[in-house]
């Protein structure tokens, strides 16, 4: 009884895999050194793709949102033909949120940009990859500002399609 258990549960976990490798939709996570996201990307085509995040920004001392739209660069299926296909994506976008540490708070919003380099495994439909998404992080509040920390946004991306 065991047995055929476990083998139900492996033949549903294959076919759902199958069938997210077909679906256009993912989502994930990114830690970054400025943001931790969750993020769901719409994949338009093998080309190009959206990617919506929403997470803190800046450790604790924010809020954000984002919406970046990607092209996949260069895209290597026969370098580990048995385990993965890599890709090299870029794109641009924009992001708003909320902004409040010491005396300095408002709106947050401006320009991003992101350049990524990771894979996709062949058996489970799961993206790695390391990114960097720089924004000029505009602070509109009583003192404009810059905040620095929109530069410093290199992170880990791990999604998985559904």
């Amino acid at each position: 009884m065991m047995k055929k258990l476990l083998t139900v549960c492996l033949l549903s976990l294959s076919a759902l895999s199958l069938a997210a490798q077909r679906t256009p939709h993912a989502v994930g996570v990114h830690f970054g050194g400025s943001t931790m996201d969750f993020e769901y990307q719409y994949h338009f085509s093998n080309r190009n793709f959206l990617d919506v995040t929403a997470g803190v920004f800046d450790l604790d001392r924010g809020f954000m949102t984002q919406c970046v739209y990607n092209w996949n660069v260069c895209q290597w299926k026969d370098w580990t033909p048995n385990f993965a296909s890599w890709k090299l994506w870029a794109g641009f976008g924009a992001g708003a949120g909320f902004y409040d540490h010491h005396d300095r708070d408002g709106f947050l919003c401006g320009p991003v940009g992101t350049v990524g380099f990771g894979f996709t495994a062949k058996d489970v439909p799961l993206t790695i990859g390391v990114d960097y998404r720089p924004m000029v992080a505009v602070l509109l509040g009583d003192d404009s500002d810059i905040i620095s920390a929109g530069f410093r946004n290199v992170g880990v991306t791990l999604t998985y399609r559904f």
